[in-house]
């Protein structure tokens, strides 16, 4: 099969188109044809770092990068019950040596894996699993509910626009941070309030707020509690998170239902990897990066 390999960490030059066996799935494991993944800014800083330094912040280095993904089952191990071949299903590879910039890969059938509903296409599952997940984690981490006042600094990007939407669905009222290019976009989700960081920063502001989720990571719990109500609360995607298959199911249910949806910056074949990598760590991309791997 083709993947794109790291050969050493560093720049996008470290990143290869590469002939490499197929792997075959172990007893429980399934084996994917994938259709769909993305570049993440997870797979740009992972790409990045030595293996000494990813083992040592409790991550496992991959020579394939490739978070998430979505694709065909084509093959099952024999302990497999879960899933048959054919199903579509989309996940991600959190814990595996290989990632989903490839042709195929083999994943725990018990791990962090799903049915894509119907009528969701694998370029729209694929980029749903690590940013809808993460807003979700976040927003319980915070204590989301109806009728809170809720600030999303990085409303645009691939957390945030996930964030806006879940937010909405649980009734709070959304103030949305994003460039000025990207407004209209965050209204559409059903943001309250928009700002233009361009042009006015919020923690200036006046109004205040019972959660301040930091969807970019570009801001401090010190600046937002400026703007926090006496019982408010700032979490910020700089600190950590387990992905669990709970949260990937829960995420399901909103997908299916028409609740969230995958906002798609760009699309890259899988021999432009590397040029997605250099998009992505522009740092402007809107909503998430999409690698096809098969039409």
């Amino acid at each position: 099969m083709k993947a794109v390999m790291l050969k050493r960490a560093g720049s996008t030059d470290g990143l290869k188109l590469t002939d490499v066996p197929t792997p075959a799935p172990g007893r429980n494991e399934v084996l994917v044809k994938v259709h769909a993944a993305t570049v993440t800014r997870g797979d740009v800083v992972l790409r990045k770092m030595p293996r000494w330094l990813i083992r040592l912040v409790g991550e496992t280095p991959k020579s394939i990068l490739g978070h998430e993904f979505a694709g065909e089952v084509e093959a099952i191990g024999e302990d497999v019950k879960t899933f048959a071949v054919g199903d579509r299903v989309f996940g991600t590879t959190t814990g595996l040596r290989q990632g989903s910039h490839a042709e195929y890969v083999a994943v725990p059938a018990r791990g962090l894996l799903a049915t894509i509903p119907d009528r969701i296409s694998y370029e729209d599952a694929a980029p749903v699993p690590v940013g809808a997940m993460t807003a979700l984690h976040f927003f319980r981490a915070g204590g989301l509910g109806s009728e809170k006042r809720l600030l999303i600094n990085g409303a645009s990007g691939s957390v945030g626009t996930y964030a806006v939407q879940i937010a909405k669905r649980e009734g709070a009222h959304v103030t949305a941070v994003a460039s000025g290019a990207n407004l209209d976009m965050v209204t559409e989700f059903g943001a309250d309030v928009v700002i233009d960081y361009q042009l006015e920063d919020f923690t200036k502001g006046t109004q205040t707020y019972d959660l301040v989720f930091d969807a970019a990571g570009k801001t401090t719990a010190k600046r937002a509690r400026k703007v926090l109500s006496d019982s408010g609360r700032f979490v910020t995607t700089q600190s950590r998170h387990k992905e669990t298959i709970e949260g990937l199911l829960a995420i399901r249910e909103m997908l299916a239902a028409g609740s969230i949806r995958a906002v798609i910056d760009k699309f890259y074949p899988l021999e432009q990897v590397p040029e997605a990598h250099r998009y992505v760590e522009q740092g402007h991309k809107r909503g998430n990066v999409v690698v096809m791997i098969r039409d």
